[in-house]
């Protein structure tokens, strides 16, 4: 059976209200994720990539820098506003449709290849397969993928997974909020129980980003747990706690360190009847 969610709107769309924040801080995506994708799936050479829940283009842009036909939909206008921006600055060529993942608009079977970077957790997960399937043809497929810091690779990530369910009072190891605690499980029984697609496979990647303190502090003020989760003393609590934790990892000035992530890619081929 898929998992239903209840979705918190207010965090779901507060991501709108520091978009330019979410494009400056958060991680994007090494080539071999989509080089991965692209031979798992066997696409064409050019395939046509629906991004749902693209947000400020992390992942968008970067297929179109690959040559993909991409065509990014997101429901938040300021989100869409830091993706066209970006991709005019970068030349770069990427439809753009304000729209929910579970309602795309866009044709039937006109995408080779619908992704979700970062997102999937936060759609309606049956309407959105259903969608997905629905947009996707034949032989092609879909991606789902996530950042996730690897605390297994860095103390200073797990000490900070620990200050994280201290201030957050999760019991859960919030790295990307809601996917980190039970998304794979989850995720593959969502994908399992679509009758559109092929068992899923999960690849696990594997990435370094450099940051600085600063961007770092950024990042982490970028989730909706902290953002809307924590009232504003609480967050001024946080903000002292984690540039003291910083600090007693040896990052106490500028000087750009390693963030470990782990790459979590589900792939599921669409079914050819």
């Amino acid at each position: 059976m898929t998992p239903q969610r209840s979705v918190d709107p207010a965090r779901a769309r507060g991501f709108d209200a520091w978009a330019a924040d979410y494009d400056r801080y958060r991680p994007g995506y090494p080539a071999e994720l989509f080089t991965t994708i692209a031979a798992r799936l066997a696409l064409p050479k050019q395939p046509r990539v629906v991004d749902l829940g693209a947000g400020t283009g992390r992942a968008s842009l970067a297929m179109a820098e690959m040559g993909w036909r991409v065509t990014a939909v997101e429901p938040g206008k300021p989100m869409l506003d830091v993706l066209r921006g970006r991709a005019s600055d970068e030349g770069l060529v990427v439809a753009t449709r304000q729209a929910n993942a579970e309602e795309t608009g866009l044709d039937p079977a006109s995408a080779d290849l619908v992704t979700a970077a970062q997102a999937f957790h936060w759609f309606e997960i049956p309407k959105a397969l259903a969608e997905i399937a629905r947009i996707t043809r034949p032989g092609g497929g879909t991606a789902l993928f996530w950042n996730v810091r690897d605390a297994s690779r860095s103390p200073f990530l797990a000490d900070y997974a620990a200050l994280l369910r201290r201030s957050t009072d999760r019991t859960e190891d919030p790295g990307v909020g809601r996917y980190e605690s039970s998304g794979r499980e989850e995720t593959y029984a969502a994908l399992a129980g679509s009758s559109g697609f092929d068992a899923p496979e999960l690849v696990e990647l594997h990435q370094e980003v450099s940051m600085t303190r600063g961007e770092f502090i950024g990042m982490a003020f970028t989730a909706s747990y902290i953002q809307v989760g924590l009232a504003p003393d609480r967050q001024r609590l946080f903000r002292e706690e984690l540039a003291a934790l910083l600090t007693r990892h040896g990052h106490g000035d500028e000087t750009p360190f390693a963030v470990p992530y782990r790459i979590d890619l589900w792939i599921a081929r669409r079914r050819e009847s």
